[in-house]
């Protein structure tokens, strides 16, 4: 979860630092003090980063072809729109300067989004189905799994960056391939969603069943597993980015209205979604559940009228489709048309009025609409018209004349097998500098699991790994005397020493390792977890005995481990000592 460092102890004494715990550490590794929810008393809530940091981020975005989509400076540009994707949803949760969205605008890197977006999905249908299996081979799935959420990333990025008019606008023609990537979607939305929302509603709730149903899974399966959950999380989240597009296509160049209009019919791929929507689902015990913010919640039958924030987009989406004058003009109701529109007038009644009351409007023109014989477009084409359509540049060049067999395998050679899942820096970089800032459960809606990590710490292992993930060792420690309660901004903790064996006290620590510590939690929620560091680093040492701490967790992810490390002669190497778990104390 987290790395550490090894520097210079300045306290020779064989004792454990107190909770203070300044160690000379990144901040996403050492345990301060700090306060974690960075709120201030006036309910100002910090950023995940300054506005300049935004900017810089930003302005160093650049377009990847097909090929690039999983290497090193890939992964950089994943980390940096991932922050910046959380760092946009912070600032409009809170109705604070959306720092992330003006810059987007004013540096043109809107369009960008669109490109990387295209070429995450040209990777997904062209290179992915000839990866997976060598990636699970390689143990290298989680690098392929963050290509695959990269798309899920851009989406929610657009999403709410597309609210604001002028920043739909600063699509320009770019905007002519996003409709085409959303309509790509919501068709395969429609054909495959009800099965997708199934999945997992059969999910064993017995511990034991769960664990033995997680150890039956292999690699390339729980991959395959994982490619299904994104894909249905990106098309739920493409729904909102058509509403927003039905929504400011006036700001839109004219392509932009024709494609969605004439090419992609784009009203006929909402109306089944909202007739048999694939964010509702019922479980094998007669309970209905609801997708609600990338959840799913069980709500009662007497709630199922209730709208979610998905639904209340498709609505939004068919109100602004109908509603739209310009669209009006365009938009021919032939027969067809008329009957699959008029199927979704059922669902609109008191209670989705009272909820939505603009869909009056879309009551009224259907009610209208259904008395009368489809009628004839305004402008009627002439036959033998000459039809034109914008070409898809992008999309086009992204994989036109690709040989995606030698694409794969060059991948495979240059950037997958480069490194496996455990010695993988960029992913650990990745978790370090996205997923531990402070705040970031907020933004999530997740906060850390404390009632489990608060149950009583049954045992604790530490292995020491190479750098190609090989086990060099393994040692259980004991644990010893009370837990001591300490006082902190996170919270109250419970502090424990565990003592090491004697075969770890022996062995001398090798270069280029690793150090893993295995936990075991036991009580009515047991369960099992592990802390893994980077690659330790020694540095020039004086006289015997030394000593440092080694710090992995940290107290605002509720967890945190200190094993210290001994050097018992001058000029020797460093063997491993006794360790300190902080745990949050039970509540009463």
């Amino acid at each position: 979860m987290s790395g550490l460092s090894l520097n210079e102890s300045k306290n020779p004494k064989d004792a454990p630092p107190d909770h203070q715990w300044t160690l000379p550490d990144r901040a996403t590794t050492k345990i301060s003090e700090a306060n974690t929810a960075g709120v201030s008393e006036s309910g100002f809530v910090a950023p995940l980063f300054s506005p300049w940091e935004a900017e810089q981020r930003i302005e160093n975005l650049r377009e990847f072809d097909v090929a690039d989509v999983g290497s090193k400076q890939w992964m950089a540009q994943h980390e940096a729109l991932e922050q910046l994707n959380l760092q946009a949803h912070q600032s409009a949760q809170g109705n604070q300067d959306e720092f992330v969205i003006e810059a987007l605008v004013t540096l043109d890197k809107v369009r960008l989004l669109v490109h990387e977006l295209l070429a995450t999905e040209a990777w997904r249908l062209h290179l992915f189905p000839r990866l997976k299996g060598a990636l699970a081979e390689l143990k290298a799935t989680m690098r392929g799994y963050f290509c695959l959420y990269h798309e899920a990333t851009l989406v929610n990025l657009l999403s709410i960056c597309l609210h604001h008019a002028h920043v739909t606008e600063a699509l320009g023609e770019s905007a002519v391939e996003l409709v085409d990537y959303l309509a790509r979607r919501m068709v395969e939305l429609n054909s495959k969603g009800k099965e997708w929302s199934a999945r997992g509603v059969d999910a064993p709730t017995d511990t034991k069943e769960m664990a033995a149903k997680i150890d039956a899974m292999t690699p390339l399966s729980e991959l395959e597993d994982q490619s299904v959950e994104v894909n249905f999380q990106a098309c739920v989240g493409c729904a909102t980015v058509v509403r927003y597009l039905i929504e400011h296509v006036n700001t839109l160049p004219l392509s932009v209205l024709t494609r969605m209009v004439d090419t992609h019919d784009i009203l006929l791929t909402l109306i089944p979604i909202i007739e048999n929507p694939p964010w509702t689902r019922r479980t094998p015990e007669g309970k209905w559940q609801k997708l609600i913010d990338d959840k799913w919640k069980t709500v009662e039958p007497a709630e199922l009228l209730t709208l979610t924030k998905t639904e209340g987009q498709m609505w939004l989406a068919l109100f602004h489709f109908i509603c739209n004058a310009e669209i009006q003009k365009r938009y021919h109701f032939n027969s067809f048309r008329k009957g699959q529109l008029l199927r979704a007038r059922k669902y609109i009644n008191e209670v989705l009025l009272d909820q939505l009351p603009v869909l009056a409007d879309v009551q009224r023109f259907m009610d209208e609409l259904a008395l009368m014989e489809a009628p004839e477009p305004s402008g009627a084409r002439e036959s033998g018209a000459l039809m034109m359509e914008q070409v898809a540049t992008t999309t086009e060049k992204l994989v036109r004349q690709r040989d995606w067999d030698e694409l794969a395998k060059e991948q495979l050679e240059k950037i997958f097998s480069a490194q496996s899942d455990l010695n993988d820096m960029d992913l650990r970089r990745l978790v370090d500098n996205v997923y531990t800032l402070d705040g970031v459960e907020d933004v999530l809606g997740e906060a850390p699991p404390s009632d489990l990590y608060a149950q009583e710490l049954g045992g604790m292992v530490a292995v020491l790994m190479g750098e190609e993930g090989d086990e060099l060792g393994r040692f259980e420690y004991k644990p010893t005397g009370k837990p001591k309660a300490i006082a902190t901004a996170a919270g109250p903790f419970l502090r424990r020493k565990f003592v090491a064996p004697a075969a770890a006290r022996e062995l001398v620590l090798p270069e280029n390792v690793m150090l893993k510590v295995e936990l075991s939690f036991v009580g009515s929620l047991a369960f099992d977890t592990a802390l893994v560091s980077d690659t330790l680093t020694f540095v020039e040492k004086g006289s015997a005995p030394l000593k440092e701490w080694c710090q992995l967790g940290a107290l605002k992810d509720k967890l945190a481990v200190q094993v210290q490390l001994v050097q018992s002669t001058e000029g020797g190497g460093f063997r491993i000592g006794d360790a300190y778990s902080s745990t949050p104390e039970p509540a009463l």
